[in-house]
This record gives C-alpha cells, sequence and structure tokens, in this order.
C-alpha cells in the first residue's frame, strides 16, 4: 500500500472531461441502492468523457464490534468485497483515485486487512488507493498546450472539520469527500501574496459526496433528517487549449 503522500499523476488527452464523485455505496447495508449505483456504472462506462473519484465507504463492513448490527447485512463482509470489485472492474480504467473511509477501516483496525484496497488489488488499480487521502494530478495535453488539475480525496469527518482543513491545504483546486451522505458543494477562496508581489484570490472547490443509502434504519433510528440519495455530483475539468495554470472547473448536480 502506498504513502498517503505520494501523488497519483494521470496524463489525459486534452478535452474536458467529468470527474464523478462517489461515496458511501454502503454496499451490504440493507438501504444500500444497488439498483440504482449499477445504472449509474453503466452511464459512466458508456461516456468516454467520464471518469469517477472513490472517496470511501464502499462496502458496509459490519463487523460484530461495531455500530452496525450484523444481523441486519444482506452479506458478509467477503461477499461485499467480490460484489464491489464485480461493479467497479467494467469501469476501472475510469478510476482516477480511491480512498478509505471509516467503515473499511474496522477491518484494518481489528485485523490489519483493507476490504477496499483488497477491492482495488481485485480490478487491478491498487496503485491508485491511498488509506487517508490522495493527491490526484491530472494532467491534460493536446500538442503543445498544457493544462493540469490537483484534487485531493479525502473521506472526510464533520463538515466543520472539512470547512477548517480547506484552509490548511495549498496547492489543489478541489478537496472531494463523502462520509455525511449530505450533498454539498462550497466554493471557498484565500487570498494569496505572491512572490512576484502580486495578490490575487485563490478559489477552491469543496464537494461532499451524495449517498447510495435510503432513507430508514440506523437513519431513521438515530433521527437523522433524510438526503438525497443516488444523485452524484461531478466536477467538469475544462480544457482550455491556453496553457492555463488556473482552469476552470465547474460543479454539476
Amino acid at each position: 500500500m502506498l504513502s498517503d503522500f505520494q501523488p497519483i499523476v494521470h496524463k489525459l488527452d486534452g478535452r474536458t472531461i467529468k470527474v464523478w464523485a462517489v461515496a458511501d455505496v454502503h454496499i451490504g447495508a440493507c438501504e444500500s441502492n444497488i439498483g440504482e449505483f449499477r445504472k449509474f456504472l453503466g452511464r459512466i462506462q458508456a461516456d468516454s468523457d467520464s471518469y469517477v473519484v472513490l472517496c470511501g465507504d464502499l462496502m458496509n463492513n459490519g463487523v460484530k464490534d461495531s455500530v452496525t448490527n450484523v444481523y441486519e447485512e444482506t452479506m458478509p463482509p467477503s461477499a461485499q468485497v467480490d460484489m464491489c470489485a464485480e461493479l467497479l472492474e467494467p469501469i476501472a480504467d475510469k478510476i482516477l483515485g480511491c480512498v478509505g473511509g471509516n467503515h473499511e477501516r474496522r477491518s484494518k483496525k481489528a485485523v490489519d486487512l483493507d476490504p477496499l484496497y483488497a477491492v482495488m488489488c481485485m480490478i487491478r488499480k491498487q496503485e491508485l488507493y491511498r488509506q487517508s487521502m490522495a493527491f490526484v494530478r491530472i494532467n491534460m495535453e493536446r500538442g503543445k498546450t498544457k493544462e493540469h488539475y490537483a484534487l485531493l480525496l479525502v473521506h472526510g469527518a464533520s463538515a466543520n472539520k472539512k470547512r477548517h482543513f480547506a484552509y490548511s491545504v495549498e496547492g489543489v483546486d478541489a478537496i472531494i469527500s463523502g462520509h455525511t451522505h449530505d450533498g454539498v458543494v462550497e466554493k471557498p477562496a484565500r487570498l494569496v501574496f505572491t512572490t512576484s508581489n502580486q495578490v490575487h484570490v485563490q478559489p477552491l472547490v469543496s464537494l461532499t459526496a451524495t449517498s447510495w443509502v435510503d432513507y430508514g434504519g440506523y437513519a431513521s433510528r438515530a433521527l437523522f433528517l433524510p438526503k438525497t440519495v443516488s444523485n452524484p455530483q461531478y466536477l467538469e475539468l475544462e480544457f482550455t487549449g491556453t496553457n492555463a495554470r488556473d482552469g476552470n472547473i465547474r460543479v454539476v448536480w
């Protein structure tokens, strides 16, 4: 397993692409909407301009000492691994990066086995996996024109923690996370005083992915509010053809 701080670098043909944010599928949970997730992956497979980033909790991974009631799982963790690999295999070449979530870390903590890393090994994309955070560079080239985007993938924690964390990271165009099951798009910015004595506003996109878990079960018992599900957002990374460092990112939802 590679270090979180070893960047993932992709070289793509110069064209505008869609980067879909995927998190919190929770395969194995009764409320996981696998049917809609399959349809979504089919659309990704059919669209040459679509790619995905995976931000954890793809599997519910209920173990006996976790909050999850293992008797309510639709399949054991080993079968969740098999299903996750089967779902992702057709779009393996469209995955730009992957980080684990707190549900996958249950097994990592208990027995040093990471089920999401196992999935990435099964689809032969283990070099794209990072345990806690992934720095992803996307280089777009057409002829002599070169542009690039930098993404930071995390699973996430509370909304407030992520909001504060965003100001501790420089050099990325977007931070993509999950965890809260609450689709959120924020566009903070910071003032940058450059070595050439210029001050400019550096924009940042902060995107929290929606989940694929229908309302009910633990969420209803704990009185969590219903949230939008099976309705993912994507970042449109525009290839401007101008050798621009700060390309245009548009969030589509």
